[in-house]
């Protein structure tokens, strides 16, 4: 009986493993970044294929860049676009974004409701 136990416990310790839940590296994007104008500039994130994963714009203040404009996030190997936020300087103004098949909108006023 003691024997049963020992191989019960040793079989659940071993196999915890394998059911744990699956870690997710969060990986380095280059980044290029292209001046367009002014304060303005273009920022594409890549992965390590070249795929654009993220892009957008920054406004730039001081030494600080500032998300501003529209800011679409693909889907990985994809060209679909998953999320889409706009921002004004910094500030976000709005997000869109797909979870399990169904679109999530949230304006400036829930955002900021949710933040406080």
């Amino acid at each position: 009986m003691k024997s049963f136990i020992s191989t019960i416990l040793f079989a659940l310790v071993f196999t915890t493993g394998l059911f744990a839940q699956q870690t997710i590296k969060n990986e380095k994007h280059e980044r290029l970044l292209t001046h367009v104008e002014g304060n303005v500039f273009d920022v594409q994130f890549l992965d390590h294929d070249g795929n654009v994963v993220q892009e957008g714009q920054y406004w730039k203040e001081g030494d600080s860049f500032k998300p501003h404009g529209t800011w679409l996030l693909f889907a990985q190997n994809e060209d679909k676009v998953v999320t889409k936020a706009t921002y004004e300087k910094g500030r976000q103004l709005t997000v869109e974004t797909i979870i399990d098949g169904k679109v999530i909108k949230a304006d400036k006023q829930q955002l900021v409701a949710k933040n406080k």
